[in-house]
C-alpha cells in the first residue's frame, strides 16, 4: 500500500510539473489567455488584425531575423493561446531552418517538414509547394484544451 501511495504521489507531482510548462514564442509564453498574451506581445509587435469570430489575432514583426506575420489562435471557452502560425515573407526554407537550429538545436526530419520538440510543445516547419515556409508553434496543454472544447 505504501508503494502505491508513493507511486501516486510521484505521478501527481510529475503531472503538476508538466501542467506548469508552456511553450514560449520568442520569450512570450503561450498557454495563457489571449488578453494576457496580446498585452505582453503588443509591446514588441504591432497588432494587424483581430478576428474574434474565428478566434485569432494577427501581428507583424521580425521573427528570427526575418520579416513575418504571425497568427495567435486561442480556444473558445478558456481563451487560451494554443497555436502560433508564422508566415515569413520572401524567406527560403534553409535560411529559416538555420535560424531555428541556432535557437532550438537540430530538428527531426518528418514527413513534409521539420519538427523541434521543445519544453511544453512542438515547433513544426513545412513549405507548401510554390509558397513561402510556414512555421507553427503548438502548446501541448492548449492543444488538449482546444480538442476538449470541440
Amino acid at each position: 500500500m505504501k508503494k502505491i501511495l508513493l507511486f501516486a504521489f510521484a505521478v501527481l507531482m510529475s503531472v503538476g510539473t508538466y501542467a506548469q510548462q508552456h511553450l514560449s514564442f520568442l520569450g512570450h509564453p503561450m498557454g495563457i489567455t489571449i488578453e494576457d498574451f496580446t498585452s505582453d506581445i503588443r509591446q514588441r509587435f504591432p497588432l494587424q488584425k483581430k478576428v474574434g469570430g474565428d478566434r485569432y489575432y494577427i501581428f507583424k514583426g521580425n521573427v528570427y531575423g526575418h520579416d513575418c506575420y504571425f497568427k495567435a489562435e486561442y480556444t473558445r471557452k478558456t481563451r487560451t493561446v494554443y497555436k502560433i502560425t508564422v508566415t515569413p515573407k520572401q524567406v527560403e526554407q534553409n535560411a529559416l531552418i538555420d535560424s531555428l537550429v541556432a535557437h532550438h538545436g537540430e530538428a527531426l526530419d518528418v514527413q513534409g517538414g521539420y519538427r523541434w520538440n521543445v519544453s511544453g510543445g512542438t515547433i513544426f516547419l513545412y513549405t507548401p509547394e510554390g509558397y513561402d515556409p510556414v512555421l507553427m508553434y503548438f502548446d501541448e496543454r492548449g492543444v488538449a484544451m482546444f480538442r476538449e472544447e470541440k
